[in-house]
């Protein structure tokens, strides 16, 4: 590029001198005239804001015929440069960019050579000064350093200085967050120099609880995502939009699960989910997730209880700030984002073909019963009409993932902003509409958003605020929703249509059973069963600001949230499938007979009041701030539901409709209630800008307690030293641009429960369960619903520990943040068994302790910087031990997550572990499977070696094989292989056992941006090492699969399993016993053989969680000025983004990144869901492969 030369440019110019000397002699004076000339006459526009000589010359360039000629060594490429020139001369610009750095410029013809000024001799002199504000107070601290040298001095408590400086010097008088002054040393010796604040680094705030923090005076843990980070993403909510942004924040998103989001690691034996407060209002995750990120001004994440405590309760887990976009002072200005893109699956199932299944079926039903041949279920004639396709009807070959998935699908996103007013009104106004369609059929999406912020100055000391949010989610299926399940029991030998145009009843050339033909996948996408679920979530907020004196801002606040859950949802009549073999008749068992219909309601309200003062005072070295506040909350829950049988027709809507009677005739409600009420405070101080001081303070009182424990009080406290302003820091002021160490206590609450907890409950009980009549009647009747009452119930505290580093390197050109954090939760608010003759289940109680301890870096690199070419990386990186610390009688605690049903093995899959991570996987320890090496081959039977433990049948349940083995035996080659943990000689449910840890703890991400004059190309990768994932799809396909029916249909991965079955020279079916033949048939077998009934957890299906994702690639172009000046456009952005391009990982099911939710059944009462069921990859869906093309624009 031109901008960087070496030393080759000086070469360059002087052969060139040479080479035109001839011509330079004869039209000198034509050149001079003329090159004069244009650079007096010719006018360009040039805007730099803190750039450098190389930024202006770029731009001079682009808007003129010149060339610039220089030595890379000779420019000060850290200079920072703030140019805004409009319509100026050339030579007037030049004049200005090298005025006060010792260069001059020379125009020879189309050339502007710039060469250092020469400096003929040194006389120094002594000169002193005052550094103030804007307000005329001292600033202490400033550096003033003589251009070009490393001398310099720093201003004293009262902003003077004096130093001895060279004549016609220039002294570069700079502080943080003021513009960087140039001042030329003239014949007087007294400077009074007034630093104007600079204010894009002023404005550099985050929010924080109650109000904003200038960036460079946070003393806690925060981080910020604006958003500009966030718009351009694709996804539909706001969640995913963040995930791999933040520092600390793991979020889980998963197709067809809930996002899940937690704040350095699990807190809890439940939810750890953060508070969400949208614009001062307390809101949920839900709200947040469907805002409209183009409505977003900036997110701000609270991670620690320094930042966080002042919100007391809810904010143990870290707090969610956002803060929408305001209006601003100035003509309207209208901005619209919209895309559309394209997506498809990024993995599908690879299941067997049907010639493949009828070949393992044949082996199957020989498995049970080998006297009666190879073929007892397909003949050789059969699979071959498999293979070849020729008879569809009768032998197909049926795909069902290709069936039930479209291949691409479309998305929508679409945003409209107006912003504008005046210096006494503001108003900004933002419309959104997403439409989504997902890759199963028949299922849309559909998002409406309105973001109304107003704000009036009706004088100099009171401002009205008002804001208007309102949210609409509409999610409609015309039609069934096909069975995932169904994929795998109903096999590829099933026909899914005839050509008749009937829905499929033949399997394998014969008459299907009623099983397949009800189950059939793609008959659900047919039927009129239909749903139509919205959810509505509005917030209203009225406020104010007063300022009756100088410094003193009282705010007042009230806010109205409401949500609002409407689902319908109708089964209609089917018929009975006809028989294509035997026309006239029907399938029986089919149809379905009775249609219903099922409503759901619900609705939430949260009403808050806040008013707070808040006093600010700067003099001299001093600044204090101090915040006071108060705060009220109501919520209020009511939930409805009924279902109605036997409409007359399925085109009734209306649930009046159906009948008054039968088993489907339902009516349920509920209702819940509490309130908060909360004092709050937080003093900040700061001396000489370098030491700042924060204390917070918070007092909550709610009424999910009793009486009794109903308060609890949240202090915090955080230092910070910004050592890079230290007088003896100056040294490194060439190469640190900012340094300060942050050091954070404090403690956080939760009330995540129930309101109704510390007080008796009951249930109602129809007269056909009383037996004992009252007043000689039997009727309705109340009892305890299970849950023993708890009066002594308190706060679920967190304490947190936190220090950390900021630092900028290199006029910030590397910086970054790192944090270490030790997070304790105590009193954790937890599900216990009581003993059942007391008459109740179990009780809450404040039980256990876990932590949390972590390191948290974030860099970010300027690589090249310079004229039109920009390299930027940004990564993260997280890790996060967490521990369960203390948990009196954790063997109580094994819970289930069922999705073996009674078939699972152990039954409670999951466990709690004192001293271990939160959530472990309960199991046995897989040892592959057993070789004919762990045998005895002894007259034609297989007995187990000395020192091999057999296994159970309690583990196995029924578990064909062909082999002779001795009574009282189990285990035979081939057969499941497990760990004798208890060495007790035989592998039984003792042996289960804690199977480690499953939720990784390194994460992180990184981000590649680049950008060249108008072009902008951006990647984020997300990245996880360690962890596992819980593989129960694959246990499934593991299990029982010597029998037809349920489970029949197998993915590909079995074909690697352990063989006991060969086919002879006359292609005969036969059993390999011999063991030899066993070796030489099973020398490839990675698994053992898949027969066993029961679903066993093993430690062989607990797999490597890692993987590497390219979770999106933006390529942008920016039109230029000079082609939207004449549309009468301020700025337009063309993009195309694609998402989920390839993800890198050893996982062999769908998607290694899966959910963390609570749904785990604890063994004491089957329908408490309160644990984790961490890792566990299980009825889920591939996430979508997006290409979208989108575009922003500003009038």
């Amino acid at each position: 590029m031109k901008k960087k030369r070496d030393d080759s440019v000086s070469l360059s110019l002087k052969v060139t001198r040479i080479m035109k000397i001839t011509l330079i002699l004869i039209l000198v004076g034509v050149i001079q005239v003329s090159a004069t000339t244009y650079a007096q006459e010719h006018r360009i526009s040039v805007s730099v804001k803190n750039g450098t000589f190389y930024d202006v010359v770029s731009q001079i360039e682009r808007q003129s015929e010149f060339m610039f000629f220089y030595k890379s060594e000779e420019i000060d490429g850290n200079q920072r440069i703030n140019l805004n020139a409009k319509n100026k001369l050339v030579s007037e610009i030049l004049d200005e960019i090298t005025k006060n750095n010792n260069l001059t410029y020379k125009v020879t013809g189309k050339h502007i050579i710039i060469t250092k000024t020469a400096i003929t001799s040194q006389i120094t002199k002594e000169i002193v000064g005052v550094v103030t504000d804007e307000r005329g107070e001292p600033i202490v601290g400033a550096n003033v350093v003589e251009k070009g040298t490393s001398n310099g001095t720093i201003t004293d408590l009262e902003g003077k200085f004096s130093l001895t400086v060279s004549e016609k010097s220039v002294l570069i008088v700079s502080y943080i967050g003021y513009n960087t002054q140039d001042v030329t040393v003239t014949s007087k010796t007294v400077y009074n120099i007034q630093l104007e604040e600079d204010s894009q680094a002023l404005d550099e705030v985050v929010v924080v609880g109650y109000g904003t923090q200038k960036k460079v005076n946070l003393t806690g843990s925060v981080a910020s995502v604006s958003s500009d980070e966030i718009k351009d993403r694709v996804q539909t909510d706001v969640l995913s939009s963040i995930q791999g942004t933040v520092p600390g924040v793991t979020i889980v998103s998963r197709p067809g699960k809930d996002v899940s989001i937690n704040f350095r690691g699990r807190g809890n034996l439940g939810t750890s989910e953060p508070l969400y407060v949208i614009d001062g209002a307390i809101a949920d995750a839900t709200f947040f997730s469907n805002l409209d990120p183009n409505s977003i001004e900036s997110i701000s994440f609270l991670k620690d209880a320094a930042s966080s405590a002042i919100y007391g309760s809810r904010a143990a887990y870290g707090v969610v700030l956002v803060t929408t976009k305001q209006g601003k002072d100035g003509r309207m200005e209208v901005s619209y984002s919209g895309m559309v893109g394209m997506k498809a699956p990024t993995y599908t199932q690879d299941l067997v073909n049907s010639w493949e299944y009828a070949e393992l079926y044949n082996e199957a039903l020989y498995n049970t019963n080998p006297s009666a041949g190879k073929n007892q279920g397909y003949s050789d004639e059969e699979i071959n009409l498999f293979r070849n396709g020729t008879k569809p009807d009768l032998y197909p070959n049926t795909n069902w993932v290709d069936l039930l998935f479209d291949d691409w699908t479309v998305t929508t996103k679409h945003s409209l902003n107006f912003s504008g007013g005046t210096k006494k009104l503001r108003y900004f106004a933002g419309l959104g509409y997403v439409y989504d369609t997902e890759n199963i059929r028949n299922r849309d999406t559909r998002r409406y958003n309105l973001n109304l912020n107003v704000a009036s100055d009706v004088t100099d000391w009171l401002t009205f605020r008002g804001s208007v949010k309102y949210i609409q989610r509409n999610k409609d299926v015309d039609g069934g929703t096909p069975s995932f399940d169904n994929i795998l029991i109903v096999p590829s030998t099933f026909v899914a249509r005839q050509s008749t145009g009937e829905w499929g009843s033949v399997e394998s050339g014969h008459e299907a059973s009623g099983t397949f033909v009800g189950g059939n996948p793609l008959r659900a996408y047919s039927t009129n069963d239909w749903s139509k679920n919205t959810i509505e979530n509005s917030m209203y907020e009225l406020g104010f600001d007063l300022k009756p004196l100088k410094d003193l801002v009282i705010t007042g606040q009230g806010t109205y949230k409401s949500y609002e859950y409407k689902n319908k949802a109708y089964v209609s009549l089917k018929d009975d499938v006809p028989s294509f073999l035997n026309p006239g008749t029907v399938i029986g068992g089919t149809g379905n007979t009775t249609n219903s219909m099922e409503v759901n309601w619900k609705k939430h309200s949260f009403l808050t009041y806040t008013g707070m003062a808040n006093y600010s005072l700067t003099k001299n070295i001093h600044s204090l701030s101090v915040l006071a506040g108060v705060s009220y909350e109501h919520y209020q829950e009511e939930t409805l539901m009924a279902s109605r049988q036997d409409f007359p027709a399925d085109s009734f809507s209306d649930l009046s409709a159906g009948a008054t009677s039968g088993a489907l005739y339902q009516n349920g409600s509920s209702m819940q209630e509490y309130k908060m009420f909360s004092y709050f405070g937080r003093i900040n101080y700061t001396l000489m800008d370098r030491y700042l001081f924060e204390a917070n303070f918070r007092a909550d009182a709610s009424s999910r307690f009793y009486a009794d424990n109903r308060w609890g009080y949240f202090p915090a406290g955080a230092f910070a030293w910004r050592l890079s302003e230290e007088p003896f820091m100056a040294v490194a002021k060439d190469w640190l641009s900012n340094l300060k160490v942050r050091l954070s206590y404090g403690t956080s609450g939760s009330d995540n429960i129930n309101s109704n907890l510390w007080r008796e409950t009951w249930s109602s009980l129809s007269s056909s369960s009383n037996h004992t009549p009252i007043n000689g009647e039997l009727g309705s009747f109340y009892r305890p619903d299970g849950l023993l009452a708890n009066s002594d119930l308190k706060w679920e505290t967190t304490i947190s520990r936190n220090l950390g580093l900021d630092f900028g390197f290199l006029n910030n050109r590397i910086n970054g943040s790192l944090e270490i954090y030790w997070n304790t939760t105590k009193d954790l608010l937890m599900a216990v068994p009581v003993d059942n003759t007391t008459g109740y289940s179990y009780q809450f109680q404040n039980f256990g302790k876990t932590s949390n301890r972590g390191i948290e870096l974030s860099l970010n690199f300027d690589v090249i910087n310079k004229g039109d070419f920009r390299f930027n990386i940004g990564a993260i990186y997280n890790y996060n031990r967490n521990k369960l610390d203390e948990l009196p009688n954790a063997d109580q605690y094994l819970y289930s997550s069922y999705w073996g049903s009674s078939s699972l093995v152990p039954t409670n899959d999951y466990m709690f572990v004192e001293g271990k991570a939160i959530g472990l996987v309960r199991g046995f320890v897989s040892e592959g499977f057993y070789t004919v090496n762990d045998f005895r081959y002894e007259n034609g039977q297989y007995i187990l070696k000395e020192g091999i433990p057999d296994i159970t049948k309690a583990l196995t349940a029924t578990y064909m094989h062909p082999f002779n083995i001795p009574n009282g035996q189990t285990a035979f080659p081939g057969a499941a292989k497990f760990r004798d943990v208890n060495n007790s000689g035989t592998v039984d449910l003792d042996d289960a056992t804690c199977l480690g840890e499953v939720m990784p703890r390194h994460t992180g991400s990184f981000q590649l941006n680049f950008n060249y004059k108008n072009f902008d190309l951006s990647s984020n990768f997300n990245w996880t090492a360690g962890g596992k994932v819980y593989n129960v799809a694959a246990m499934i396909n593991a299990s029982g699969q010597e029998f037809d029916g349920i489970g029949a249909q197998r993915t590909s991965w079995v074909a690697d399993t352990y063989k006991v079955y060969n086919v002879n020279s006359s292609g005969d079916l036969y059993a390999v016993t011999d063991p030899n033949e066993l070796n030489a048939l099973n020398a490839n077998a990675k698994y053992h053989l898949p027969y066993h009934q029961s679903g066993i957890t093993s430690s062989e299906w607990l797999e490597d969680g890692s993987y590497l994702r390219l979770q999106t690639l933006t390529l942008g172009y920016t039109l230029p000025h000079t082609v939207l000046n004449k549309i009468h456009i301020e700025k337009l952005r063309i993009y195309l983004t694609a998402t989920n391009l390839f993800t890198i990982t050893g996982y062999s099911g769908i998607d290694p990144e899966v959910n963390a939710t609570p749904t785990g059944q604890s063994g004491f009462y089957s329908n408490l869901r309160v644990f984790p069921t961490l890792n566990m990859d299980f009825g889920t869906y591939p996430r979508a492969r997006t290409f979208t093309l989108g575009a922003n624009i500003t009038f």
